[in-house]
């Protein structure tokens, strides 16, 4: 019934929606929390619900940009992690909504109904920032050091460098 209730949602909505209030998501069981895409596609159109996906998958690929451009391992594995668990709760819920996986009860991050929900999502997404701050510091290390590498000509201030690399790690 659930199934049912939420294609035929996606169905009315048409390409281009109902309008704001002008659909009927009350009549989908459990439409805040597992059934919200196909609410979203019933009111505002099934281009908006592509749209949605679009942005969640930009999302998903900027977390693996993040991710390869960290060179700490923990902090790529990290980000990996935190990238295939946010994509892996989008296909549950986009996908248990239009009958392609069975229904899990897995909220749509930032979307879905749902206090822990939503701060387990953010605070994945503040981790991955970390993660990039992190990945941007060394990287301007990196560059400084490289700068320093060439500014130097002789041997004696190359000595000089390594034993200044050496005290900053």
């Amino acid at each position: 019934y659930q199934i049912t209730q939420s294609l035929f949602a996606i169905g009315s909505g048409s390409w281009f929606g109902m309008g704001l209030y002008q659909g009927t998501p009350d009549d989908i069981p459990f439409v805040e929390e597992d059934f919200i895409f196909s609410s979203i596609c019933e009111e505002f159109g099934t281009i908006f619900g592509i749209c949605l996906l679009l942005v969640i998958l930009s999302c998903f690929l900027m977390m693996i940009k993040i991710a390869l451009k960290n060179r700490n391992m923990f902090y790529r594995l990290t980000a990996f992690g935190f990238s295939i668990i946010y994509i892996f709760q989008i296909f549950l819920t986009v996908g248990g909504g239009i009958r392609f996986v069975p229904i899990t009860g897995v909220t749509l991050p930032l979307i879905s109904y749902g206090g822990s929900s939503m701060l387990t999502t953010m605070l994945m997404f503040f981790l991955v920032q970390g993660i990039y701050m992190v990945a941007v510091n060394e990287g301007e290390k990196r560059n400084e050091q490289k700068a320093a590498k060439e500014h130097f000509e002789n041997e004696e201030d190359y000595d000089f460098l390594e034993d200044w690399e050496e005290t900053e790690e």
